[in-house]
């Protein structure tokens, strides 16, 4: 690529002699230079000899079977930006590539305008960096940057093993610039991670802009996600800019992307994979400069087994993958979190400096299984009916004070205080799911909008969650 008389130098790194051939010569038409090679050997001398502005490499080829060359190349050119080009894909080697700062993750047989836009876009993000500063550093922000983390992603704190992993990930991951894919059950914070990866990357400056694939109907999703023109339809009184535009220069957060219908799938894998679109009504496309994140509470992997999300589309979404642990995997990051939400609620002039040992042990045996977003709603309860200087277990919410007993339920999951044994993980985390999402609706006396508020969901992920339990809220209003 020109840019004052510089060609960018290209290695490229693949031990199919077709491919090499045809994409050097492509590239080389676009305006770089290539140097290629068919192994891992020969690409680290290369990359000791000569300066290189970007590798693209194979995975499957000798020398590479098992990373060796991104992982040498990471330590000897940490700053070298690589675009990984495979026709084996696989969830491990990409979640591997978080620790390995790749670019872009694509699929063989990849298109060729598809593979120039990701060099050109990764070059160009490259060159806007200023003289002797490493992707993903600004100084004249980095303190700013690091109030705004502090505050807006102050809830993913823990000292457990699970989450100083997660931690160190988002850490890693906010310095590439690749698509990333964030699972997890609801209430573990997908969107808190999701902030913490954007505020931690070189597009911080840039607009965090969240997408609720639950809450776009799909008449209404192209117009939305696209913006229309005046006129382009019945209604459309004047221009609107769509949610994509408004992400320009920053990243486009999908929440609950697993929801997204199929048939609307193939226009957002387009949007990803060329990095413009078409407004509704117009005809010129509008060039978009957007990081994708994604979170899901769903396994991707099985939807895309069952035909009902496009594997395309979940490879581009998956170049790193960060799966967020449950609460109950966490240890006493329950007590570290439920101390920090008892600081946030406490009101001036009210004196509530901590919990009775009562109410530690009931917040630690709690299966908790609305995570954190749980956590949070029974501590702010609990500070709100509390009237001493302690939080008690009677201060807390009753699915939270009162676990199953045994007394004659043939439901229960504790016996004798003890959970039971003859039942698989995944029935005791079901049931305790439902216990709480009764005391919920009955709490908010069958209110769905109010207790999707309390619960910090969508209307319509409480509605799927009803309707996976047969509960009706209708039967939980009084005079019913």
């Amino acid at each position: 690529m020109e840019r004052e008389g510089y060609r960018s130098r290209l290695l490229i790194a693949d031990d199919e002699p077709l491919y090499l051939e045809t994409t050097s010569q492509l590239l080389k038409k676009a305006g770089f230079e290539c140097v290629c090679v068919s192994d891992a050997e020969s690409a680290i001398a290369v990359l000791r000899e000569q300066p290189i502005d970007l590798l693209l490499t194979d995975l499957n080829m000798p020398g590479n079977l098992k990373l060796e060359l991104l992982r040498s190349g990471r330590s000897e050119w940490p700053h070298l930006p690589v675009v990984v080009v495979t026709g084996v894909p696989s969830l491990p080697t990409a979640i591997e590539g978080v620790r390995l700062g790749i670019a872009d993750y694509l699929i063989k047989p990849v298109r060729f305008d598809v593979l120039l836009q990701s060099v050109r876009r990764i070059l160009e993000s490259k060159s806007s960096q200023p003289a002797g500063v490493p992707p993903g550093s600004n100084r004249e922000t980095s303190a700013a940057r690091a109030r705004e983390i502090d505050e807006r992603t102050r809830e993913l704190i823990g000292r457990s093993p699970a989450m100083t992993q997660t931690l160190g990930l988002i850490d890693r991951m906010a310095e590439s610039d690749a698509n990333v894919l964030i699972s997890g059950e609801s209430g573990t914070g997908k969107e808190l991670a999701a902030r913490a990866i954007h505020l931690g990357s070189r597009r911080c400056t840039g607009p965090f802009q969240v997408i609720d694939c639950t809450a776009i109907p799909e008449a209404l999703f192209e117009s939305l996600l696209f913006g229309h023109a005046k006129g382009s339809f019945t209604g459309a009184n004047q221009e609107q800019t769509g949610l994509l535009a408004k992400s320009d220069g920053g990243t486009a957060f999908f929440d609950e992307i697993g929801e997204l219908p199929l048939t609307l799938q193939p226009k957002l894998l387009r949007v990803i994979q060329e990095q413009t679109f078409v407004p509704v009504g117009k005809t010129a496309p509008t060039t978009l400069h957007t990081r994708f994140v994604c979170a899901t509470n769903r396994n991707l992997l099985a939807e895309v087994e069952a035909g009902r999300f496009r594997q395309d589309l979940f490879y581009r979404l998956s170049v790193l993958h960060l799966e967020l642990p449950p609460l109950r995997d966490r240890g006493d990051d329950v007590i570290e979190l439920a101390r920090r939400f008892l600081k946030g609620f406490t009101e001036p002039g009210r004196r509530i400096v901590g919990f009775t040992d009562a109410c530690l042990e009931r917040l630690r045996a709690h299966p908790w299984p609305g995570n954190v977003r749980e956590l949070r709603n029974a501590i702010e309860s609990a500070v709100a009916l509390c009237r001493g200087s302690l939080l008690d277990v009677s201060d807390l919410p009753p699915w939270v004070i009162e676990p199953e007993s045994s007394s004659g339920d043939p439901n229960s999951v504790i016996v004798s205080g003890e959970p039971r044994l003859d039942i698989s993980r995944e029935q005791v985390l079901d049931r305790t799911d439902r216990r709480y999402l009764e005391t919920l609706i009955a709490t908010c006396n069958g209110n769905v909008s109010r207790a999707a508020r309390t619960a910090g969901l969508s209307r319509q992920t409480l509605h799927k969650h009803l309707k996976r339990h047969a509960i009706s809220p209708s039967k939980f209003r009084r005079g019913s």
